[in-house]
């Protein structure tokens, strides 16, 4: 009783803390180079000491890099490829945690100007043709950015570089830094789903030790809420493992049921939900039995606790676009080798085993272990392997 209180009190303090958070962040709404300009446009105002500047220097292609602090990016906002014949590309991505990275590839280097309105709306002067130099030169706005390090705008990093945006089957820079929680679902006493003999909780630790494997090839930091048949008994411990040791994506991997036998030959697909309160019935039906396991014994008071926690913040908004990349990677190995594969869609959910999280996470739902073709699939390594590369890839 003692310690269901204290993950409830953690967790309306997280809650909290989100909201809170929610609303001093800024976002980036939109980009797009206009009149010679780039306009970054964000949700409010930025503060000059959000803004951090780069400039590197190499042989063939000099960096103009703009980091922007406790910043989130909005889903559609994309690279653009400058048709500028000065700055050949511009791209932006979320770099890590609250940053956001904008990045402006030159053939050579340049005279850049920038400066903010009163609107929150931050112009980039692009260069119409090239200049001798590569000297940031602050806005004619004195007032803004005044206290942005011109030194540090200007010199040169030589381990500094811009994360790789949009391809993430390759290497991707600063890799080494992003720590990923994988965690298989049930385990020990609780099997999860069960059908025909196969345990839903042997199935998905197959499936995460292979994304654990690749990832770990890949260089990042990878770390499992259980490598065996273990009880994670304790409300929200997997969630308190992956904030404790300060987890950057947190995956949690299942495989789904239905229990209308009737249907359970026709009822197929992959599925990736994400923290929201669910909007159609699939959603909730899905998320109502996962959560029916973990609460089990849980008294009235408790599930009604959890199912009025306010989902917001910005973690919501950067979960929903890794659900999205996660699904549409999946879907994309998988048809790549076997037909019959359904695309069950980015879906949110309120799934308990996903509250509280400090950082970007879904639930994967792997396959139907109810349907008799797919529950196959998911015990043959070769498709396990199919579908892992999907998990790592998105």
């Amino acid at each position: 009783m003692a310690s269901r209180v204290l993950f409830i009190l953690i967790l309306l303090l997280l809650t909290l803390n989100s909201s809170a958070f929610g609303a001093s962040v800024n976002q980036l709404l939109k980009m797009k180079v206009k009149n010679n300009s780039l306009e970054l446009h964000f949700s409010k105002l930025l503060k000059k000491s959000d803004i951090r500047t780069e400039v590197i220097s190499g042989k063939k292609i000099t960096k103009y890099i703009f980091d922007f602090k406790n910043c989130y990016l909005s889903r559609g906002v994309k690279s653009i490829h400058n048709e500028n014949k000065v700055v050949s590309s511009i791209r932006v991505g979320q770099y890590k945690g609250s940053v956001v990275r904008l990045v402006l590839d030159s053939k050579r280097p340049f005279s850049l100007k920038y400066y903010q309105k009163k609107q929150p709306i931050f112009f980039i002067k692009l260069p119409l043709k090239h200049q001798a130099d590569s000297v940031v030169r602050r806005s004619s706005l004195k007032e803004l950015f005044s206290s942005v390090d011109r030194s540090s705008a200007t010199r040169k990093q030589k381990t500094l570089k811009p994360l790789a945006i949009n391809n993430p089957s390759k290497s991707i820079a600063l890799k080494h830094n992003y720590k990923i929680v994988i965690d298989p679902g049930h385990g020990g006493r609780d099997p999860g789903t069960l059908w025909h003999g196969v345990k839903e909780k042997s199935v998905v630790l197959q499936i995460s030790k292979r994304v654990y494997r690749k990832l770990k090839t890949l260089g990042f930091k990878v770390l499992l809420t259980r490598n065996r048949d273990k009880t994670i008994a304790k409300l929200g411990s997997r969630i308190r493992f992956a904030n404790r040791n300060k987890g950057d994506l947190y995956v949690s991997i299942h495989a789904n049921s239905i229990p209308n036998k009737k249907r359970a030959n026709i009822v197929h697909g992959v599925e990736t939900y994400f923290l929201m309160p669910a909007r159609d019935k699939r959603a909730k039906r899905v998320a109502a039995r996962e959560n029916r396991q973990l609460l089990q014994g849980e008294d009235i008071a408790t599930k009604r606790m959890f199912i009025n926690v306010v989902f917001t913040g910005p973690k919501i908004e950067l979960s929903k676009r890794l659900a999205i990349d996660v699904q549409r990677n999946i879907i994309k190995s998988l048809r790549g080798s076997y037909d019959y594969i359904r695309d069950g869609g980015a879906r949110g959910a309120p799934y308990y085993v996903l509250v509280g999280a400090q950082m970007p996470a879904v639930l994967v739902e792997t396959g139907y272990l109810s349907n008799p073709k797919e529950r196959k699939r998911l015990l043959d390594p070769n498709y396990q392997d199919k579908l892992s590369d999907g998990i790592v890839n998105g």
